[in-house]
């Protein structure tokens, strides 16, 4: 696995799921205004039966190294923040994030995105990430370009799923080449 266990960046440490965390990944991913930018793959409304089985799949594909998914948690509060998938560890790999709407606009987004993608380009297999959204997820669109991604349309069919409130209609690609390795 090229993902280390744990990452750490100025106001966040980065690690597995744990399966006291459900309380707080459930009030995240209740919340309409989370849940409405990401794919239909997240049901809504979000029960207690989702909360379970996603992080036991988080904690099982985290371990096999075959999904590695983090829980954000503040370290000035302990309090957990959200999540951030890498959806395989190949070439080309997909990547996603969600976070509590308590932390949106204050920098979190972009913080978790470039650290994520620093430790998976330094792992030695992972050539590009792609991510894909909502054409009006403005904070997401920033946040990807903030951190480096490229622009590419519309998302191919092999990417596309359905969005909540629209598709996830923008494309976009970060390759190791236009990435600052340290």
């Amino acid at each position: 696995m090229p993902f280390p266990q744990r990452i750490e960046t100025d106001r966040m440490v980065l690690r597995c799921y744990e399966k006291w965390e459900l309380d707080a990944h459930m009030e995240i991913l209740g919340d309409w205004e989370v849940v409405k930018w990401l794919s239909t793959n997240v049901p809504f409304p979000y029960t207690r039966f989702d909360g379970q089985k996603f992080i036991a799949e988080a904690i099982e594909q985290f371990m096999d190294g075959s999904s590695p998914r983090y829980s954000m948690i503040n370290k000035r509060t302990g309090r957990h923040m959200g999540g951030i998938r890498v959806f395989s560890e190949t070439a080309e790999t997909e990547i996603g994030y969600w976070m509590h709407p308590d932390y949106w606009g204050q920098g979190f987004g972009t913080e978790v995105l470039s650290a994520v993608i620093d430790a998976g380009f330094k792992g030695g297999i992972i050539l590009a990430f792609v991510a894909q959204t909502a054409t009006k997820n403005m904070g997401s669109r920033r946040i990807l370009e903030k951190t480096g991604f490229k622009h590419h349309g519309e998302t191919p069919s092999n990417y596309a799923r359905c969005g909540h409130q629209q598709g996830c209609d923008e494309f976009y690609r970060l390759k190791i080449e236009d990435w600052k390795l340290v």
